[in-house]
């Protein structure tokens, strides 16, 4: 009994990173063409999954790692939530948890950092809480909650009640590469 429900739970698995593969192959959550292509690849040192009234609830734990081409999301926990056999989110949790993704091979990848990601494929944006920062070709920032549309590549910031909290901004002007070596996050005090 105990290898048929072992074997019923690997199944499940199974089941569920093919769904997260199949939901991540859609054009709106990936920039890159090539990486529809490419195979997800998820690590962790552990995995579980539920059934929902809702749908189905798929977690990874302990340095976590899921790429496909150029989308990498990174965390201590990753939580990924389907329903009818869509995946309709992914949550990454860490310290913090990791996004990157690149929308255009002629730009750098935009490198995004949280306590928390809530990445809405549906919706194609991912919001950053929590020591949330956001960064692409040097222009970087950051504050308490960060709204990224993947689509549009639109950042909406948000602040707290007090100074550590508040929306930081760099803007590097285009194609002012020393600046942006001097500015970047590497070269700060």
């Amino acid at each position: 009994m105990n290898q048929r429900r072992h074997q019923k739970m690997l199944n499940n698995l199974f089941s569920s990173a093919l769904l997260f593969s199949l939901a991540l192959l859609s054009p709106a959550a990936l920039a890159l063409p090539e990486d529809s292509a490419l195979p997800i690849n998820i690590q962790s040192d552990r995995a579980s999954q539920k059934a929902l009234k809702n749908g189905e609830k798929t977690e990874y734990f302990g340095n976590v790692l899921m790429t496909q081409g150029s989308l990498k999301i990174s965390g201590d926990h990753i939580i990924v939530r389907s329903k009818d056999r869509k995946v309709i989110s992914i949550v990454a949790l860490g310290k913090p948890a990791h996004f990157e993704q690149q929308s255009d091979p002629g730009k750098a990848p935009i490198k995004a950092d949280a306590n928390k990601l809530h990445y809405r494929l549906k919706q194609d944006t991912v919001i950053l809480s929590e020591n949330a920062s956001i960064e692409q070709n040097g222009t970087t920032v950051s504050g308490k909650r960060i709204e990224y549309n993947i689509a549009s590549e639109q950042v909406k910031a948000i602040g707290g009640k007090d100074n550590s909290d508040r929306v930081k901004m760099v803007l590097i002007p285009e194609g002012n590469s020393e600046t942006e070596s001097s500015t970047s996050p590497e070269n700060k005090d």
